[in-house]
């Protein structure tokens, strides 16, 4: 026959395998039944003693239990029993569960177990919970919640039902200790960093064609922050093990300065950096700056990568390449900024977006510029601007309003207007207003007037036919649907409003409103919107058509006032056509040496029909 075994322990698991032992037994044929738990604290200056039960909320406070001088144990007077038939706990099945720390204890009983009601359930079942929370080392009554609660309601269903199948995993909640606040070291964090935070490639490393060279900011924002060190608390797990948290320094200062563009916000917890203005953030030795302009030696892969600005921000940058035979902005890069000054040239494959760009060496032939104001030594590439001036012209492409341009080589020039100091061959121009030349040494020039050269940075189409009538046709459908959506309205004016003064004489009398009313009301509601934004989808509409088609109707008269002016005499074969729109014709004129005029124009003859003809004034 198995005895009962009674003893005083501290540790029950050691207790269990010695009584296993000596009975022939293995530990999880038994189980215990507490008797009594007794609870002992010492301090830095005593022994342990004992709390009497009705005394530990003394203990419970949060400056007690993390105080580090002060211990908690525990004794534990079980009876060890056999698991017999009388044992009512051989089909459930459950397991201890710690949060990280051990601040957090939950019993799960796990799907599929099975409870059968008996009179005692309910001490029984807190014995068997306590016992699971004793071999798991957990300091029964210090830490408990009120757990009690659940396992009364869990014991009186299963009173009714007599037995109870878990249909899936329960977790009640048994203890809640004292996490640890984590002290707080002294570091600033750099959140303009972390907005231009570079990119990783495929292969995690740094894509360094876009590594956010410049910290752009704008008046206002915040820079970055000086985290002032906190001192963390101490916690207490279930266990009651005391959780021990570093002792920082508290005295932790910036290590930096800043200068006037930088406004501090000084708090308890930090102080933070913010742009009175905007500009970009630079760090000169020990001091951070919001700066507009910087000097450097070149944009490339291995200095900046990428430059992507705000171009209404003011920031100016000056690119100084010492060497002559080296890009200073080099193969591949991109680069946005408002003003861009640049002592050297711009390597192919590159990208350049600025308000005004200047550049005393050449661009490359597969660059592109966009900007509004430019002035280039030696163009080769392409540019698209408001202003463009340029020295010398040698193959490249301009786009602009106003093209200036000292010495035209060769390349193409499409602008509203043109003005060239010396014209050498094969050049290509487009204008709208007129072409003044003042010498040319070249011949087999193109010379085209049309009235579609606009703004370099509105670029209409040559023919926008079908544009219009897309626009066309969306203004006719808004019409029908408007024509029908003020039909409705008007239809339903009437009943809406007798809707509407019934709701207000129901209000006024505190009657509820039954709900079919409210929803018409509703429905009256969205239609009267609805009417309202067709209407106004209209009226923008017919303003957007209106407009196009005033943009698009090219001015007859405007193009026969175009000229080319010329300085000295066209020499040899040369092109000149005018492309009209009304009427839809274009007009051409091949050049000889026999044309002295130094300016050329349309001119309707006697007959009615327009010519190009060479005059002097």
């Amino acid at each position: 026959m198995i005895e009962t075994t009674s003893l005083i322990t501290t540790d029950i698991l050691k207790s269990f395998s010695e009584t296993a032992k000596k009975q022939g037994l293995i530990k999880s044929k038994l189980y215990a039944q507490i008797n009594t738990i007794t609870t002992l604290i010492k301090d830095a200056d005593s022994d342990f003693v004992e709390v009497p039960k009705n005394d530990l909320h003394n203990y419970k406070s949060e400056d007690v239990m993390c105080n580090e001088d002060i211990e908690f144990k525990q004794e534990y007077h079980i009876d060890i029993k056999p698991k017999d038939q009388n044992y009512h706990f051989h089909q459930i099945f459950t397991t201890i569960v710690f949060n990280d720390d051990k601040t957090s204890v939950s019993l799960l009983i796990k799907k599929g177990s099975r409870l059968k009601y008996h009179p005692g359930l309910f001490n029984d079942f807190l014995n068997y919970i306590r016992e699971q929370m004793i071999k798991s080392k957990i300091m029964v009554y210090l830490f408990d919640t009120d757990y009690k609660e659940g396992i009364k309601e869990l014991v009186n269903v299963i009173e009714k039902i007599k037995i109870l199948t878990f249909k899936e995993d329960k977790k009640i909640l048994l203890s809640q200790g004292f996490e640890a606040i984590k002290s707080v070291q002294a570091s600033t964090v750099m959140h303009i960093q972390e907005k231009n935070d570079v990119d990783l490639d495929s292969n995690e490393q740094i894509n360094y064609a876009d590594r956010g060279f410049l910290l752009n900011c704008i008046e206002g924002e915040e820079l970055f922050e000086f985290l002032k060190p906190q001192q963390g608390k101490n916690g207490r797990s279930c266990t009651g093990k005391i959780i021990e948290e570093e002792i920082i320094n508290l005295d932790a200062k910036p290590t930096f300065t800043v200068d006037d563009n930088i406004e501090i916000q000084d708090s308890y917890e930090n102080i933070k950096y913010l742009a009175t203005k905007s500009g970009y953030l630079v760090k000169n030795g020990n001091q951070y700056e919001v700066s507009n302009s910087i000097n450097i030696g070149e944009i490339s892969f291995k200095t900046t990568g990428t430059i992507d600005s705000d171009l209404d921000t003011e920031i100016s940058i000056n690119v100084v390449k010492e060497d002559p035979l080296e890009d200073a902005i080099e193969k591949g890069m991109n680069v946005k900024v408002q003003n861009l000054s640049i002592t050297g040239s711009i390597g192919p494959s590159t990208t350049v977006e600025a308000r005004t760009i200047s550049v005393t060496g050449q661009t490359h032939q597969e660059s592109l510029i966009k900007c509004v104001n430019a002035n280039i030594k030696i163009h080769k590439g392409k540019i698209t601007g408001r202003e463009v001036i340029v020295d010398i012209l040698d193959g490249g492409d301009i786009i602009a309003d106003t093209a200036i341009i000292k010495n035209a080589m060769s390349g193409k020039i499409r602008a509203k207007t043109i003005d060239i100091e010396i014209l050498g061959s094969h050049v290509i121009m487009e204008a709208s207003e007129y072409i003044e030349i003042q010498t040319i040494k070249g011949e087999e020039n193109k010379f085209i007037f049309e009235s579609s050269v606009g703004s370099a940075f509105n670029t209409n189409k040559k023919d926008n036919t079908k544009y219009i009538k897309k626009l066309r046709a969306e203004l006719n459908d808004l019409i029908r649907i408007f024509n029908e959506s003020t039909l409705k309205l008007k239809k339903n004016l009437e009943p809406c409003a007798k809707i509407t003064a019934y709701i207000i004489k129901k209000q006024k009398e505190g009657v509820k409103i039954p709900p079919d009313v409210v929803k018409k009301f509703k429905l009256c509601k969205v239609m009267k919107v609805n009417y309202q934004k067709i209407k106004e989808e209209l009226a923008y509409k017919k303003k957007q058509y209106n407009e196009e088609q005033k943009n698009t109707s090219l001015n007859t008269k405007n193009i026969q006032d175009a000229q080319i002016v010329l300085g000295q005499v066209l020499r040899g074969y040369n092109y000149i056509q005018y492309k009209l729109d009304k009427p839809n014709i274009e007009i051409e004129l091949r050049t000889n040496s026999d044309m002295k005029g130094k300016t050329f124009q349309l001119k309707e003859d006697d007959e009615g029909i327009l010519r190009i003809v060479n005059i002097n004034f």
